[in-house]
């Protein structure tokens, strides 16, 4: 591929980096839209498995670190850990315009080229590092063992993050912990939602519905537990390490369906009652796609749903993060009459085409603002961003 040939922002070259492809999620949705929006542009991951991804990663093409294939594989990727900044740091970019990192990870640790603006998109800073007592909630022992390692990386990822040239947030709550963990602004461009894809229907299943990968800080054992206790049919969609246990917290209502396609996917959520979403979300695409499907969401007021839901109007909000909690605002669901258009209408703030607009005019716009490399308020910038970020994580107690 020449370098002529990978135009992107007004005539502009762009280069994606991502975390990893080996697994399909909200972020991975984000790449997918952005190989949209810059059709030439080069896409680096740390590892790659074209099994479990779109087809369209593999049609692109995905040039890996050196990681590429022991890390393709998830168990193996968790042992290796320690080694992706260096996979992400050793990893080498042909010349570009724009160096567009899209992390909730290691990713933001890439070296551009010289000359090259780079841009992250980040999801959060990383959870395992910066929120390890979520992340690792119910594995205390798993997360003292790690503490030393841990710790060496937060000063890691810190050093990365005053490198980067710009932030943007994919939502306000994630701005706010950029600022706190790393001590840099943040602009805010929500990410995109295939609105079109989602038809509302006038069919209900009569089962509520979620919709997660399951891990801990998903919290999807308050779903589980509210729809046991209150005797309401709930199916859970998804796959990971915290099914046996939700499985054996299930009550005989409950049903988990793992890993559906997205046809199938979309089919449910038209018709169910309404989608849970009990833990803290970055963003929460999810929620907006229920919106989508004419179906309101029961999320946890907390994170991007106080960005997406309107409680009672657009959805419903759950102060407690108790099952209790969560069983009363299902049961409110069952007798609200949230009009279909009106979520319709609050899922289209966050269509991808407005993800495409916004984002291209903000690089176009950090591009031209940029400081010359080297000048004098560059170099206060820096001194200014570095002082700005917390010292390292004390030592566990």
């Amino acid at each position: 591929m020449t370098d002529q040939g990978r135009v992107g922002v007004a005539g502009r070259r762009v280069t994606i980096v991502h975390d990893y492809l080996t697994e399909t999620g909200g972020a991975e949705r984000v790449v997918a839209a952005l190989l949209g929006l810059f059709p030439q542009a080069p896409l680096h991951a740390s590892a790659f498995e074209p099994s479990v991804m779109d087809p369209i990663f593999a049609e692109r093409g995905v040039r890996t670190s050196f990681l590429g294939r022991v890390a393709a594989d998830k168990q193996r990727a968790k042992q290796l850990f320690p080694l992706f900044p260096l996979g992400f740091r050793s990893m080498r970019l042909d010349p570009t315009d724009i160096v567009l990192s899209s992390s909730s990870g290691f990713a933001h640790h890439v070296r551009p080229p010289r000359g090259a603006l780079h841009v992250c998109y980040c999801y959060t800073p990383p959870r395992f590092l910066w929120q390890p007592r979520e992340y690792f909630r119910g594995k205390e022992h798993l997360r003292r063992s790690l503490w030393p390692a841990l710790a060496t990386l937060r000063g890691l990822d810190a050093q990365a993050a005053r490198r980067v040239d710009a932030y943007v947030a994919i939502s306000r709550h994630t701005a706010d912990r950029i600022a706190s963990v790393y001590g840099r602004d943040a602009a805010v461009i929500h990410p995109p939602v295939a609105v079109s894809r989602f038809r509302p229907s006038a069919e209900r299943s009569g089962h509520f519905l979620v919709v997660a990968r399951l891990v801990a800080y998903k919290r999807v054992d308050l779903a589980v537990a509210a729809a046991t206790r209150a005797g309401l049919p709930l199916d859970v969609i998804g796959e990971g390490p915290e099914r046996r246990s939700l499985e054996r917290l299930a009550g005989p209502t409950v049903r988990f369906l793992g890993r559906l396609t997205d046809e199938r996917v979309r089919h449910l959520m038209a018709r169910c009652t309404a989608l849970l979403v009990p833990g803290t979300e970055d963003f929460g695409m999810t929620p907006v796609e229920a919106q989508a499907s004419g179906r309101p969401p029961i999320c946890f007021a907390a994170g991007g749903a106080l960005e997406t839901v309107e409680d009672g109007v657009t959805g419903f909000l759950v102060r407690d993060a108790t099952p209790d909690a969560f069983a009363a605002a299902m049961r409110r669901a069952m007798v609200a009459d949230l009009q279909p258009g009106r979520l319709v209408n609050a899922a289209q703030r966050f269509d991808e085409s407005i993800f495409r607009a916004r984002l291209g005019a903000h690089l176009e716009t950090l591009l031209e603002r940029r400081p010359v490399r080297g000048s004098l308020s560059d170099l206060a910038a820096a001194i200014t961003a570095s002082a700005a970020v917390p010292a390292e994580t004390p030592a566990e107690p």
